[in-house]
C-alpha cells in the first residue's frame, strides 16, 4: 500500500509542477528549465539506481521470479520502458531531432503508463526479487517514486512542445525503424535469462564455437548496418544516435554496481575495455578529442582481443547476464571508436595523437600493474590480466616459466609481488601490435577514401547525364553538345585541383586550337602541362570550368570526346608480351576501326617509322625508341581528330625524332590537331605554328611564332616568361588565328 500512496503522491507532485510550468511559462520556449530539468533527472536516476544491489540479477527464467509468469513479464517490461524513457528525457533538452519526440509520444507514453500500472512489481523485482521480504517505505522505494515525479513531468513538458497526434508517412516509417535499435540498445543485462532463462548448456561462447563466431559477427555486422543506416543522416541526428547508444548501454553495463562498490575500489571497473564504457560517453558529449584517441588506438585492441578469447568459465550459460554484460562491454569498446571516426563525428587520427595514446597507456598499465599487487591483498584481482596466467596459458611453457619470474616485497602487512619480465614483454607486445593498428587503419581509410571518391565519380556521371541530355535537347547522345564548331580543342576557364589541396595546379585555363595547327606547349616542371593534357584527355577530373573537342564535351560525354582523342604519354604502358602488331589491332579493336582501315594505316606508319622487321616482335624486346613509335601507331591508328603528345621525344634518337616531326606535320596537314609538351625549344620553334607558356598553373595567353619572334628568339621568350613573378591571367579570344 505504501508503494501506491508513494505512486499517487508522485504523480500530484508532477501534475503540481506541469501546472506551475504552464502558467508560468506559457509562452516561453523554456529551454534553460528543460536543461536544468536534466540535470535534476540524472542526478535522481543515479542515486536511485546506485541505492540497491539489483535482484533482477539472480532471477532465471519467469517461472523463476517473484510472481506468476504473466506479471514477472510485465514487470521486467516495465522496467525496460522506464530505463528506455528515462534516458530519452535526459537527452530532450540537448537534441532538437523529431523522431526522439515522436519515440516519447508514440511509443513511451504509452509504455510509461504501462509501467506505472505494474510499478509495484518492478520495484519489487529489482529491490526484493526472490529473497520473500515486504516492499517498505524505504530510501530505494521513496527514490522510485521520486524518478516517476520527475519522468511525468518531463512527459509533460514533451507534450507541453508538441501536442499533436498527427504522423506523416515519412515520420512513421522513421519512427517503426528507430523502435528497434533504441529498444535493443536499452536491454537490461538480465533480460534474456528473465525472459527465456538459461539456454541449452552445450551452446558455449567460447573457444571460436558456433554460438562464439555468431556473437563475433554479430560485433562486426551491428556496427555496419548502424554505419549505412546513419552515414547520409544530418549531423544532429547521428550524435544523438550515438550519444544516446553509449549512455544507455553504459547504464546497462553498470547495472551490477551499487554504492557499496565505492567502498571496494578493487571491484571498480577499472579493466581496460571496462573503461571505455564510462570513457566514450563523455568523449562524445563533451567532445574530449584527446581521451577519445586513447580508445581509438588501445580499447579497439584490446576489446578484440578479449571478444577472441573471452574470460568467462565455459560453463557460463549462453543468456546469463555476465554473457550479456561482457559482450555489451567489448563489442561497444571495439566498434564504437571505429564508428564515431567513419561517422565524422571525430577526425581521422595523426600519427602524433597515436603516440599520446601510447604514452597515456603507459601511465594507465604502470597504475593497473601497481593496483593489482595492492588489490590482491584484498580480494582476487587481475586488471588487464597482468596479473594473472590467464594469457599465459594460451602461449605455452615459455610464457608460463617467465610469467614464473617474480619480484615480491612487504610494506607492513601487505605483500606486493610482481612478474617483471612478463609484464614489461606484455607491455612491449602491446605497444607494438598498436603500431601495427595504426597501419591497418591507413590503409582501411585509404580503401574508404577510394570507395567514397567511387560513389562520388558515379554520381556525378548520372548528374552528368542528367546535364547531358537537357543541353541536347532531344538530340542524339552522339551528337555533339556545340554543333558546327569543327575540328576545335577548347578550354573555357579550366581549373583542377587535387583533393584537399588548398592550391590549384591549374587555374582559370582558357584555350582554343584550330583543326591543321601543331600547337607547342611550354613550361617548366611542375607548371600543369601534363595535368591540363591528362584532364584533356579524361584520366583526370576537371575541378571547375569546361573541356570540348570538336564541340563534345569532356566530362559529359566522355566516351564520344574519347573517340576522337590519340594520346601519347610521357611514361608510356604496352602490354610487352603482346607483338607489335597484336598490340596495335588491339587499340584498333576498342576504337572499332575496321579491317581496311587499320592495314592501310599500320602499313603506312611501319614504312615510315623504319619498323618493318620489328613489328611481329614481342614489344618487350624493343628499345625505348622503338615501344614510343608503336605508342605514336596505336595513339593514330583511328586517325584522331586531336593527338595529344606529352614530352614525346624524351630518349629519342635524332632519326626517331625526325620521324615523329614529320608524322606530326602530315596529320596536321590533314586538317587535324597536334597539340605537344616539351622541353626542346628549337624543335616546337621550328615545327610549330602557334605555342601557349604555363607557369605555376597559369596559361600565358598564346601567341604565334612571328608574334614571339617580333620579340626575340622563342628561346628568349620562353625564359621571360618563366621567370616572370606575377603571372597575369589572360584568356584566349575566339577567332585567334
Amino acid at each position: 500500500m505504501s508503494h501506491y500512496l508513494s505512486l499517487i503522491l508522485a504523480l500530484v507532485v508532477a501534475a503540481t509542477g506541469s501546472l506551475v510550468t504552464f502558467f508560468f511559462a506559457r509562452n516561453k520556449q523554456f529551454n534553460l528549465g528543460k536543461k536544468i530539468y536534466a540535470f535534476a533527472l540524472i542526478i535522481v536516476f543515479i542515486t536511485r539506481y546506485i541505492s540497491y544491489a539489483d535482484q533482477g540479477l539472480s532471477i532465471v527464467s519467469l517461472y523463476n521470479g517473484p510472481f506468476d509468469p504473466a506479471i514477472n513479464f510485465f514487470a521486467y517490461f516495465g522496467i525496460w520502458i522506464e530505463l528506455t524513457l528515462v534516458v530519452l528525457l535526459m537527452l530532450y533538452p540537448f537534441f532538437k531531432v523529431r523522431v526522439l519526440t515522436n519515440l516519447i509520444k508514440f511509443v513511451l507514453t504509452p509504455g510509461f503508463a504501462l509501467y506505472l500500472g505494474f510499478s509495484y512489481y518492478s520495484v519489487y523485482l529489482q529491490v526484493i526479487g526472490n529473497t520473500g521480504a515486504n516492499l517498505l517505505l524505504t530510501f530505494q522505494s521513496a527514490m522510485f517514486a521520486v524518478e516517476i515525479a520527475f519522468v511525468a513531468y518531463g512527459l509533460f513538458l514533451i507534450w507541453r512542445d508538441d501536442y499533436s497526434l498527427k504522423l506523416n508517412k515519412k515520420e512513421t516509417i522513421s519512427l517503426l525503424i528507430a523502435i528497434i535499435p533504441v529498444l535493443l540498445a536499452s536491454l537490461p543485462i538480465y533480460g534474456p535469462q528473465i525472459m527465456f532463462g538459461y539456454a541449452n548448456a552445450r551452446h558455449e561462447v567460447i573457444d571460436i564455437s558456433f554460438v562464439h563466431r555468431l556473437f563475433i559477427y554479430g560485433s562486426i555486422i551491428i556496427p555496419l548496418v548502424l554505419y549505412f543506416a546513419l552515414k547520409s543522416k544530418d549531423k544532429e541526428i547521428i550524435r544523438f544516435a550515438m550519444v544516446y547508444l553509449s549512455v544507455v548501454t553504459m547504464i546497462t553495463f553498470s547495472r551490477v554496481f551499487y554504492y557499496q562498490n565505492f567502498l571496494e575500489p578493487w571491484t571498480w571497473p577499472i579493466h581496460l575495455c571496462n573503461t571505455a564504457m564510462y570513457v566514450i560517453p563523455l568523449c562524445i558529449i563533451f567532445k574530449l578529442d584527446k581521451l577519445f584517441y586513447f580508445t581509438y588506438f588501445i580499447n579497439v585492441f584490446g576489446a578484440l582481443m578479449a571478444m577472441l578469447m573471452p574470460n568467462y568459465s565455459a560453463a557460463t550459460n549462453l543468456t546469463s547476464q555476465v554473457i550479456v554484460q561482457f559482450w555489451y562491454n567489448h563489442s561497444l569498446a571495439f566498434f564504437m571508436p571505429l564508428l564515431l571516426v567513419a561517422l565524422k563525428i571525430f577526425p581521422r587520427p595523426k600519427m602524433k595523437q597515436m603516440y599520446y595514446s601510447l604514452v597515456a597507456f603507459s601511465g594507465y598499465f604502470l597504475l593497473v600493474m601497481v593496483l593489482n599487487v595492492w588489490f590482491s591483498n584484498y580480494a582476487s584481482v587481475d586488471f588487464f590480466f597482468i596479473n594473472s596466467d590467464f594469457i599465459v596459458d594460451k602461449l605455452g611453457r615459455w610464457a608460463e616459466n617467465i610469467f614464473n619470474i617474480t619480484v615480491s616485497f612487504n610494506v607492513g602487512s601487505l605483500v606486493f609481488e610482481f612478474h617483471p619480465i612478463y609484464q614489461v614483454l606484455f607491455l612491449i607486445v602491446y605497444v607494438g601490435v598498436s603500431f601495427g593498428m595504426w597501419f591497418v587503419y591507413s590503409l582501411g581509410f585509404s580503401i574508404a577514401d577510394s570507395l567514397g571518391d567511387l560513389r562520388l565519380r558515379q554520381k556525378k556521371i548520372k548528374l552528368d547525364k542528367f546535364a547531358l541530355m537537357a543541353a541536347l535537347n532531344g538530340r542524339g547522345v552522339d551528337e555533339p553538345m556545340e554543333l558546327n564548331t569543327g575540328v576545335k580543342l577548347e578550354l573555357k576557364n579550366f581549373s583542377k585541383r587535387y583533393g584537399k589541396n588548398k592550391d590549384f595546379a591549374v587555374k582559370d585555363a582558357s584555350l582554343i586550337v584550330n583543326g591543321g595547327e601543331i600547337f607547342g606547349f611550354l613550361g617548366p616542371n611542375g607548371a600543369g602541362k601534363s595535368t591540363t593534357i591528362k584532364s584533356i584527355v579524361g584520366i583526370q577530373t576537371i575541378t571547375e570550368g569546361a573541356i570540348s573537342i570538336c564541340g563534345y564535351d569532356v566530362e559529359k560525354q566522355p566516351v564520344m570526346a574519347k573517340r576522337l582523342i590519340g594520346y601519347v604519354p610521357d611514361h608510356y604502358a604496352l602490354y610487352e608480351k603482346l607483338t607489335a602488331r597484336e598490340y596495335v589491332n588491339y587499340i584498333a579493336d576498342i576504337y572499332g576501326v575496321t579491317f581496311e582501315e587499320r592495314q592501310e594505316r599500320i602499313t603506312h606508319y611501319v614504312t615510315l617509322f623504319n619498323l618493318d622487321d620489328a613489328f611481329d616482335n614481342q614489344i618487350k624486346t624493343f628499345s625505348h625508341g622503338m615501344k614510343q613509335k608503336v605508342t605514336i601507331i596505336a595513339a593514330l591508328v583511328h586517325e584522331p581528330k586531336l593527338w595529344l603528345l606529352d614530352e614525346p621525344l624524351t630518349g629519342l634518337d635524332p632519326d626517331s625524332i625526325y620521324q615523329v616531326k614529320e608524322c606530326m606535320r602530315q596529320h596536321a596537314a590533314k586538317g587535324n590537331i597536334v597539340m605537344f609538351s616539351s622541353h626542346i625549344i628549337d624543335v616546337v620553334e621550328n615545327l610549330c605554328q602557334r605555342i601557349a607558356v604555363i607557369k605555376k598553373g597559369h596559361l600565358f595567353a598564346p601567341m604565334t611564332i612571328e608574334e614571339v619572334h617580333q620579340q626575340g628568339t622563342l628561346e628568349q621568350y620562353y625564359l621571360k616568361m618563366a621567370i616572370h613573378e606575377e603571372v597575369p591571367k589572360l584568356q584566349e579570344k575566339e577567332g585567334q588565328a
